[in-house]
């Protein structure tokens, strides 16, 4: 008998608790490594299955170490048992996220003791590759782990990986630091000295692939327990691979469908496992099951067995597959209409980039401040900030986050000392900073959850309780410069996706996020076009960032700022007289409301409320440019 426990690391180090709302819109606490613990021996899976002294790995001490039980298993049992697995959990097949240290860890503590392994450690990979950046990333984390051919390259070094590949759009500095630090620390699992393999692996059935298929592979009555409890939609293949010609045949079959509808490309899809009759616990799951035959395919919604198909029938397979999931995900009603005009507006948020002439904004500046003693402010500005805008000024990491700070500390001293409508060159020069991305991620980090800073020391909630304020007690005659400037900064500020995250997606912000949208409503109401123009813009990347931050209809979660920018855009609609501003306006309705989460029981009642349908349609015979004409009828005939 041995006490077991599972010992939880942090790959990141903490940066996932640090950056993971600004980058992926969700807060997440760790990137989890696993290991079991049981009879003096520390058994983990990464390049094999190793073992080490408890808690003398490369990871350093555990960040937690959870009791799961004790096992009546003893030691030889617990040997043949790690061999069998070693047929799965080879060093070419482990993924950081599809196959990983946790499934193995999962599948041991099973035969161990009958538990299971937190869900907060399981869930982590679905619910990471669930935001449109572990999407992303997701092509660069496989190049990380690809099994490459001895012809093509060697396997890197200690303290070497692979570069991954280039992408459609730059990998933030942020995110590279954070999958560089993820993937160094799993890639290093074969790399302490304390680390030797668990067992040697005894020939057999070759298991299953994650390099290219997301199934999982399950060998423990208590994994796959947890994996029906934890999914809603799962699908099972019982199969016998190394005696069964048919198993063969289908395999590749249900490799594809999977690749196609899995959980793991984000929230709406079906967890895919496999379970080979040879291995672990395998005929034992299959009998409680009554499985007589193989290949058979179970499929089970909210963890009650709802289908099955036994034999190797194709086409029969994708169609029972195909009906499964749209029981489990009925089609959210945008899916099932065409719309084209909404399908073609931009996925890329829009930059106000014009650069101003430096010496007149600075001339300005200097005028306001005359006599006011802020000389040192107003020198950290000139002398620094400006010339590293213009691109005059290159500085190392170290030095742009010194200038920063200063940057901060003088824009708040210096705000204090001007009117509202004297402060446009101040919040201007911010505007091109969040430009440059290393400024807008500093901002980011700043903002972030686990930043010691407070709103007096960061100039996103400076400057939009300024625009608020002053809104609030000057109304339509708050100065021109200065709201149509605010309103460009705001648009930058959710240009980035960093910054836009931690404003839009999460409530730890609702302070800043109030002020932004009390400035916008105002701002789409204004008497002046051009400052309708400029708001229009923000709410234009108010809507992009609805859809691209999302993923699909299942992935998106309600925000409180939704119904409010949806009667605020109905009402500037009706009232807009530009078409060139209505059409941002409509672009922007458009993209909130598309596979709104709440659409059915929320958003299409609001809509009827509001008379949108009727407000578009008599807006649309005034209008005279075709795209306008037809974004307008298509969201008034189709989506109100």
């Amino acid at each position: 008998m041995s006490k077991v426990q599972l010992y939880v690391y942090d790959l990141s180090h903490g940066m996932a608790k640090s950056m993971s709302l600004m980058l992926t819109g969700k807060q997440i606490d760790g990137i989890w490594h696993t290991a079991v613990v049981a009879y003096g021996r520390e058994i983990f899976y990464g390049q094999g299955i190793l073992e080490s002294v408890p808690g003398t790995t490369h990871h350093g001490p555990p960040l937690h170490m959870i009791d799961v039980g004790e096992t009546h298993i003893d030691e030889s049992t617990l040997n043949e048992y790690l061999r069998s697995l070693g047929e799965m959990y080879t060093p070419t097949k482990y993924h950081l996220i599809e196959f990983n240290c946790n499934h193995f860890s999962a599948d041991l503590v099973g035969f161990l003791t009958g538990q299971d392994i937190p869900s907060w450690i399981s869930d982590l990979p679905a619910e990471f590759l669930s935001t449109p950046f572990g999407q992303a990333m997701k092509p660069q984390i496989d190049a990380m782990f690809r099994r490459t051919a001895p012809s093509e390259r060697p396997i890197p070094g200690p303290g070497r990986l692979p570069t991954p590949p280039a992408s459609g759009a730059a990998t933030p500095s942020l995110a590279s630091t954070l999958l560089n630090s993820v993937a160094a620390q799993a890639a290093g699992n074969a790399q302490s000295s304390t680390t030797t393999p668990a067992v040697g692996a005894s020939g057999g059935p070759k298991a299953l692939d994650p390099e290219i298929s997301p199934l999982i592979a399950v060998s423990s009555s208590a994994h796959f327990q947890s994996i029906l409890i934890q999914h809603p939609a799962v699908v099972v293949n019982f199969t016998n691979t190394p005696s069964c010609p048919p198993c063969r045949v289908i395999k590749p079959v249900y490799e594809t469908i999977s690749a196609s509808h899995a959980t793991t490309y984000g929230a709406k899809g079906a967890r895919f496992v496999e379970i080979e009759l040879g291995i672990g616990e395998g005929r034992e799951i299959a009998s409680r099951y009554g499985v007589h035959a193989t290949p058979t395919f179970m499929f089970f919604k909210d963890g009650k067995r709802v289908d099955e198909l036994k034999g190797a029938a194709k086409r029969e397979l994708e169609i029972k597959v195909e009906n499964f999931l749209e029981e489990c995900f009925p089609t959210h009603p945008h899916r099932k209409v065409y719309l084209p005009a909404i399908g073609s507006l931009p996925k890329q948020p829009i930059t106000a980039s014009v650069v101003p002439a430096f010496p007149a904004l600075i001339s300005k500046l200097e005028g306001f401040l005359r006599g006011k003693g802020k000389e040192q402010d107003l020198r950290v500005t000139q002398e620094e900030v400006v010339p590293y805008l213009e691109g005059k000024k290159s500085l190392s990491n170290a030095e742009l986050q010194t200038m920063v700070e200063k940057w901060i500390r003088a824009t708040g001293s210096l705000l204090d000392s001007v009117q509202a409508e004297e402060s446009f060159p101040i919040i201007d020069l911010w505007r091109v900073g969040l430009t440059k991305p290393p400024i807008a991620s500093l901002l980011a980090l700043r903002l972030s959850p686990t930043a010691q800073s407070n709103s007096t020391s960061n100039p996103v909630s400076t400057i939009l309780s300024l625009a608020s304020t002053t809104l609030t007690t000057k109304s339509n005659s708050t100065p021109k410069p200065f709201l149509i400037t605010v309103l460009r900064f705001a648009t930058n500020l959710l240009a980035s996706h960093e910054l836009a995250n931690l404003i839009l997606a999460h409530d730890s912000h609702s302070d800043v996020q109030e002020k932004m949208i009390s400035v916008l409503v105002e701002s789409l109401l204004h008497p002046d076009v051009g400052v309708r123009t400029a708001a229009a813009g923000v709410g234009l990347n108010m809507g992009i960032w609805r859809q691209t931050s999302s993923g699909d209809e299942d992935g998106r979660a309600e925000v409180n700022w939704e119904v409010e920018m949806i009667s605020a855009l109905v009402e500037g609609i009706g009232r807009e007289t530009d078409e060139d501003v209505a059409h941002r306006l409509l672009a922007a309705l458009g993209l909130v409301i598309y596979l709104s989460p709440g659409y059915e029981s929320t958003v299409k009642p609001m809509l009827e409320v509001l008379g949108a349908k009727e407000t578009i349609e008599k807006k649309a015979r005034q209008w005279k440019k075709k795209e306008v004409k037809k974004l307008g009828e298509e969201i008034a005939g189709k989506m109100c």
